[in-house]
This record gives C-alpha cells, sequence and structure tokens, in this order.
C-alpha cells in the first residue's frame, strides 16, 4: 500500500479525532435541561470511539507489544456502544431501563477474554501480536465482527421499543414527545447505516484483500465515524433548538387551552348557580305578599341555598387544584355521597380498587362529579331504594358504577329522557360511555366507563 499507517499525519489524525470527540462530549454533559442519563448515554456513544483511538494509537502506531495488555482489556468499551445508544433511545423518549444488567453480559465476558490474554507468556504475545497486525488472528477479528455486529441488535431493539410508543393527544407536551420519537429514529438511522457500512468495509478489506489492522484501525475508523458523528451532532443541536421553540409554542398552547377550560367551568357556575339564584329571587317575592305560606317557601330557600354552597364548593375545588388524582377525586364524590344522603334512609356502600392512581385533567373531574350528582339524587329521590352502593376502579381505564336496591323501572323513551340524555352528553364529551340499566323491583346501576386512557403512561420497556 501507498499509505503508511505509521506517518505522522496519522498520529496527528487520531489525535484531532480525540480532541474533537471530546469537544462533543463536554457540552452534552454540561446540558442540565436534559436528564443526567440522557446524558451520559449520549456521551458514551461518542466516548467509545475516542477511547478505540486511543487503544489503536498505543498499540498498533508505536507497535509496542507492551501495550498490547491494555488493548484486550479495554474491548469491553467497545461492547458497550450498542447498549449505550439503546439507552439513550430509552432515556430520550422518557422509558425506563429495566435489568440493566443483561446487557453488560457480553462486556463481561470480554473482560475475562482480556484476563486471559494477560495470562500468556510473552512469547505466545508477540506471535498474537503479529497475527493481530496481519489480521490472521481469529479471536481479534471475530472480536472486530462482534463490536460492529451487536450494535445491529440494539439498533433493532430501539427501533421496536419507538414503534410501540403511543401519545395521547390529550397530553400537553405530546408535540413535543412527536420530535423527540422523530429525532430518534434519524438518529439510528444514522449509526445503522454507519456502523452497517463499516462492518462491510472490514469484512471486504480483511478477508478479501488481506488489508492490515491497522490501516483499518488507525486510518479507517477515525476518517469514517467522524463524519456520521459530525452530522449526528449538528442535527442533535438543531432538535434541541427546535424542542426549545416547540416547548414555547406547547406552552402557549396549553395556557390558552387552561383559559378556555376556566372559562368553561365559570360558565358552569354561572349557569347552575344563577338558576338557583333566580329560585331564591323568585321564592323571596313570594314571600313578600304570602306570609301564609312563608314556612315551607323558607324550607326550599333553605335546600337552595345549601345546593348554591354546595356547587360552589365543588367548583372552588376543581379551579384551585391543577392537579386532581383517582383518589382525591373519589374521597370528594364520597364526602358529598355521605353529606347528601345524610338524613335519606339509604344505606351506603363504598368500594374501590385504584391500582393506577393517575392525574385526572380537571374537565373530567367536574363532568365526573357532575354526572355523579345527577345519579346520586336520582337514587335519593326516585329510586326507594334502602341501600346504594358507588364502586371505583382505575386500572388500564377508569370505571364508575352506582348501584341501588329500589324500584327499578323498565327502560322506555320516558326513562331514557330522565337526565339520562344529559347524563351520556356529559359523559361522550370526555371520553367516557354512560349505561343506565335497571329492572322492575331490582334496582338499577348507571355505569360509567373511560373509552380510553386520559393522562400519558410510559411504555413498558422489555
Amino acid at each position: 500500500m501507498n499509505i503508511d499507517y505509521r506517518d505522522p499525519w496519522v498520529l496527528l489524525l487520531n489525535l484531532t479525532v480525540i480532541f474533537i470527540l471530546i469537544l462533543l462530549i463536554v457540552p452534552t454533559l454540561l446540558n442540565t435541561k436534559e436528564r443526567l442519563g440522557v446524558r451520559l448515554s449520549f456521551s458514551a456513544i461518542f466516548m467509545i470511539v475516542a477511547v478505540n483511538c486511543m487503544a489503536n494509537l498505543a498499540l498498533f502506531y508505536t507497535q509496542d507489544v507492551a501495550y498490547f495488555d491494555f488493548l484486550f482489556l479495554q474491548a469491553f468499551i467497545p461492547l458497550l456502544f450498542g447498549p449505550a445508544i439503546y439507552f439513550y433511545v430509552l432515556l430520550n423518549n422518557g422509558g425506563e431501563i429495566k435489568r440493566p444488567w443483561i446487557h453488560f453480559i457480553i462486556p463481561f465476558l470480554a473482560i475475562l477474554y482480556g484476563i486471559y490474554h494477560v495470562q500468556m507468556d510473552e512469547g505466545d504475545k508477540v506471535r498474537v501480536f503479529r497475527e493481530v497486525n496481519a489480521a490472521q488472528n481469529l479471536s481479534y477479528n471475530i472480536l472486530n465482527i462482534l463490536v460492529m455486529s451487536i450494535p445491529l441488535i440494539y439498533f433493532y431493539f430501539s427501533k421496536r421499543y419507538l414503534k410501540r410508543l403511543h401519545i395521547q393527544p390529550a397530553d400537553p407536551l405530546a408535540m413535543l414527545k412527536k420530535i423527540k420519537i422523530q429525532w430518534s429514529h434519524e438518529f439510528i438511522n444514522l449509526l445503522l447505516f454507519c456502523v452497517f457500512s463499516f462492518l462491510v468495509i472490514i469484512i471486504v478489506a480483511t478477508y478479501f484483500y488481506q488489508v492490515p489492522q491497522p490501516y483499518l484501525d488507525l486510518i479507517g475508523m477515525p476518517i469514517y465515524f467522524p463524519l456520521i458523528y459530525a452530522v449526528i451532532a449538528v442535527r442533535s443541536n438543531m432538535i434541541s433548538k427546535q424542542l426549545e421553540m416547540q416547548y414555547a409554542v406547547s406552552k402557549a398552547e396549553e395556557d390558552n387551552r387552561l383559559r378556555d377550560q376556566r372559562i368553561a367551568i365559570s360558565r358552569d357556575l354561572h349557569d347552575n348557580i344563577g338558576a338557583y339564584a333566580t329560585s331564591l329571587i323568585s321564592k323571596i317575592d313570594y314571600l313578600a305578599v304570602e306570609e301564609k305560606a312563608g314556612k315551607g317557601a323558607l324550607e326550599d330557600l333553605r335546600e337552595h341555598a345549601e345546593s348554591i354552597l354546595g356547587l360552589l364548593r365543588q367548583t372552588l375545588w376543581v379551579l384551585n387544584n391543577d392537579t386532581i388524582t383517582v383518589e382525591d377525586f373519589y374521597d370528594h364524590v364520597k364526602q358529598y355521597a355521605l353529606k347528601s344522603f345524610r338524613n335519606s334512609g339509604i344505606t351506603l356502600r363504598f368500594e374501590e380498587d385504584i391500582r393506577d392512581n393517575r392525574i385526572l385533567p380537571s374537565e373530567i373531574t367536574i363532568n365526573l362529579f357532575r354526572i355523579l350528582q345527577e345519579g346520586l339524587q336520582n337514587v335519593m329521590k326516585h329510586s326507594g331504594a334502602t341501600e346504594a352502593e358507588l364502586y371505583m376502579i382505575s386500572r388500564d381505564t377508569v370505571r364508575i358504577s352506582l348501584r341501588d336496591n329500589g324500584k327499578g323501572f323498565i327502560a322506555d323513551d320516558h326513562h331514557e329522557g330522565y337526565g339520562l340524555g344529559n347524563i351520556k352528553a356529559r359523559a361522550a364529551n370526555i371520553g367516557f360511555t354512560a349505561t343506565l340499566s335497571s329492572e322492575e323491583g331490582k334496582g338499577s346501576i348507571l355505569v360509567l366507563e373511560e373509552i380510553r386512557p386520559t393522562a400519558y403512561r410510559k411504555p413498558e420497556v422489555i
């Protein structure tokens, strides 16, 4: 070959690549906007190539057998390339690493392999050193192929993970998460092209053209990999800026959504309390001219006044709580039910199976509360029941049932219009179904069931 891998420019090439890779690593580690795990895994991808360049310089450029042990002892580091990519994709998209020790089994075996070479006598080391230089050492060639082929498996795992990700449209950070997923796909594609093409180059150069190993490690890798890494670094910076811009846009959209939501809640407050206030004014006018009917009217006034206070407290509870968990919501419903049924003669029972205590959006909690409020009032005033049960389940989805042992009814247009239309409309607006089942003499049951989860979930990682 016309190029000598021991020329000074080869040393300069490798030192320059190492320096550039370190420059790429430092700002990544200092970027506190990202999680520490994301920064470490992304930096490891660059660091692995830098360490590899250092090891190749120590052995192949100097041609000193004294560095042979170091080369094999650090052989586990390149085998961390695949896991580092996988960890970065997972952590960058909100995932969690389960059973991380599995990913370090092969690197651990490489450490044992390195210790085996350290124990060799000097004569065997010189022989192996010559074979490695001539690309004729089977163990070292297999190790090199593993270093390049194992990442292909992790690319598959990463792609599969990204494919399983599902973003809820109602999630205020949905756009940001979509951008991160798109970047992760692009990131994997770039590295996949880089690794696969270099693997082909190694196989062809080693087995068909008998290119010595130093040429591949001292010239091929420092030229080939940094080009792809430069593209990755530039794109990563562009994506970071895009995320910041999109975050600002999403934040503004979320503020507008919250403003509209509070306006809707205020309108709901106005409509409900306004109706009761109008009724109170009419009763007061009536009392002014009909003193004989004062007692009954006063009782009505008291009932309406209590309803006003109750509605006000419920609405303010939602307005003053940005995060309402399933348990908080159920506790609030129980308090309302106990207070409403206090003198009704109906025994109330509560059952719950809350395995996923996630946060519910306030528009969902207030509509669910209004539905249950109407259902509880129907049980108390019209069912003729002696017992009622409120049962809440929160697993993959939320399910609430209100059952009574009252007189029941035969479902017809009359009962369909008896508040059920309003209940179904409210439920549909928040992604729930409402079903009322009844049978004469056997009571009734109202079931509210979530059609799909309304809070973001982290995907399972296998």
